[in-house]
């Protein structure tokens, strides 16, 4: 008989604490929220090439430069150049165009500065020789043969 009132009691106990945990209207539920902060590292990998300096390559003048990124386009003309590549500040300055337009007699090139109205600063060498020192600040295009030269822009 004991052991009846004991189980009863346990019950009773068990129902009065749920009952005391319901809230009286309907609908509502009390939750709380808990937070976890989550500390997150990236990890950014920069890869360096050698720059071969064996046709078509840029200098970037870092220091003559306020733009945060230049875009470039390239091509053997202004009609078939393409979207290259785009250097951000922090990159290496020095860097090769693509092997497919490295060895061409003619280069159609264009810079687009990020933002748009601050100053970029670059030469375009050919092999051991500058062949033509761009500095603007938006955009700037123009056609270079290899055999040109410009005295501004040493390598």
């Amino acid at each position: 008989m004991k052991t009846k009132q004991w189980v009863g009691s346990v019950i009773a106990v068990a129902l009065f604490g749920a009952l005391g945990s319901v809230d009286a209207s309907p609908g509502q539920v009390e939750t709380k929220e808990t937070s976890k902060t989550t500390k997150t590292t990236t990890v950014t990998e920069t890869k360096v090439v050698q720059v071969t300096k064996a046709g078509w390559w840029i200098r970037i003048d870092t220091q003559k430069t306020a733009a945060t990124s230049i875009r470039f386009q390239a091509g053997m003309t202004r009609a078939d150049r393409h979207d290259w590549r785009t250097w951000t500040a922090g990159e290496p300055e020095e860097f090769d165009l693509p092997v497919e337009l490295r060895s061409l007699p003619k280069l159609h090139i264009r810079g687009i500065t990020d933002p748009h109205g601050k100053h970029a600063s670059f030469c375009l060498f050919y092999q051991n020789h500058g062949v033509s020192h761009f500095h603007f600040d938006g955009d700037k295009d123009d056609n270079m043969k290899s055999t040109s030269s410009d005295n501004d822009c040493k390598p």
